[in-house]
């Protein structure tokens, strides 16, 4: 199989077993789905996560309460721009109903140099990973093939989204999937 292939087959088993959810239809996203909310509270309680001061976060929407609830806790979120490929911004000072769509946090957020900038943590959505943590994501946007960040990488997954080993080559790896089930990682 070709990646493109493994992302038409999760998107279309999210889509016909309903486990999709806004926006649909999952196809062409990294897809929020149902249980997305138990899989960051599952992240939320790890470790990994309290002790991030600076987050990068993608602006999809299965990432959204993970980036309010690091606003709401005093933690920096930063996130790419949604018009500038390979800008970033600064959520910092942002209250998290300010990020009600992402083209308001273009005019809202402070632009900022990754390369100045120590990140704890990525937070990334996914199309496909496998038990070893290989990652396929929507093929496109955020995160960009180049993006070099040394800090632990991380995803949320639907049951559906995970295979036991992906049948195409990765685009990259994971550090930690959270699912609403477990956590997949160290």
């Amino acid at each position: 199989m070709t990646q493109g292939e493994v992302r038409e087959l999760v998107w279309n088993a999210l889509a016909q077993h309903r486990a999709a959810t806004y926006p649909t239809p999952p196809h062409g996203h990294h897809p929020n789905f149902v249980g997305a909310s138990r899989a960051a509270e599952r992240l939320m309680g790890l470790r990994l996560w309290q002790l991030a001061t600076v987050i990068l976060a993608g602006p999809d929407q299965v990432l959204k309460p993970l980036r309010e609830a690091a606003l709401k806790s005093g933690k920096i979120v930063l996130m790419p721009h949604p018009d500038k490929a390979g800008r970033y911004l600064s959520l910092e000072g942002l209250l998290p109903h300010q990020l009600k769509r992402v083209r308001e946090v273009a005019q809202l957020g402070k632009p900022i140099e990754l390369k100045e900038t120590t990140i704890d943590l990525v937070l990334v959505g996914s199309v496909a990973v496998d038990e070893q943590r290989h990652w396929i994501g929507k093929g496109y946007g955020f995160p960009y093939k180049d993006l070099q960040v040394a800090a632990p990488w991380v995803t949320l997954a639907h049951t559906l989204m995970i295979f036991d080993e992906l049948p195409c080559p990765p685009e990259r790896r994971v550090d930690l999937i959270a699912t609403p089930h477990q956590i997949i990682g160290v």
